[in-house]
């Protein structure tokens, strides 16, 4: 596939995170430049600009004077990460702040409502993506700017996670489906629920897979 000589490499970032996101370059999985460039008719100077973005992202591993490669992380990594994300989002429930969250809500739906739609169509990738989003989105509603920047920083894992668990579909859409729960618990505000129901979202506790 060729691509237009403007924003190379932001082209070519977007088109990489979409195999990565589509699970079709998988943890661990070595990325040849020379490959990269020939797919999509470049040199290989915006194929470095782009890995070296998707390396800052979290998505890719930049080894000196060898290789790129799909970050990989061990059960134990994943395990801590779900955990952590688990301790974030509680923090941020029992910190989001009413003038945020009444001024994001429309946002918060959408992305809820898109999620679900884009995994019905078949386009997985877009769903994770806009998962990633929909929490994102309510994390910032605490204005808490460490705690976004933290969240923000931890989300290209929590995405390989995603794709790297293969939930089927039917889990996939129960598990997508608790975010209308969430948002209804947060507009009643039942705190407690709401992190009982952050704790079993994210770990997949009640889930059968």
């Amino acid at each position: 596939m060729k691509i237009v000589a403007q924003s190379l490499s932001d082209q070519v970032y977007a088109l990489v995170k979409s195999e990565i996101l589509k699970g079709n370059l998988k943890m661990g999985d070595r990325i040849s430049e020379d490959n990269l460039a020939a797919e999509f008719g470049v040199s290989r100077t915006p194929i470095r600009e782009a890995l070296r973005r998707l390396s800052e992202y979290g998505l890719v591993n930049l080894s000196p004077r060898s290789h790129a490669s799909i970050t990989f992380i061990s059960k134990e990594a994943a395990d801590d990460i779900a955990e952590l994300r688990v301790d974030l989002e509680s923090f941020a429930i029992d910190h989001i702040k009413a003038d945020l969250f009444d001024a994001g809500l429309d946002t918060i739906c959408k992305h809820a409502a898109n999620c679900l739609y884009s995994l019905s169509i078949g386009e997985r990738d877009k769903a994770f993506e806009l998962d990633s989003l929909f929490h994102i989105a309510i994390v910032g509603t605490t204005g808490n700017e460490a705690l976004i920047d933290t969240y923000n920083r931890l989300d290209a894992k929590i995405q390989l996670l995603r794709i790297e668990q293969d939930l089927p579909a039917k889990t996939l859409t129960t598990y997508l489906g608790q975010h209308n729960q969430l948002i209804q618990l947060l507009k009643d505000g039942d705190k407690a629920a709401a992190k009982a129901l952050i704790r079993d979202h994210i770990k997949h506790e009640s889930l059968e897979v």
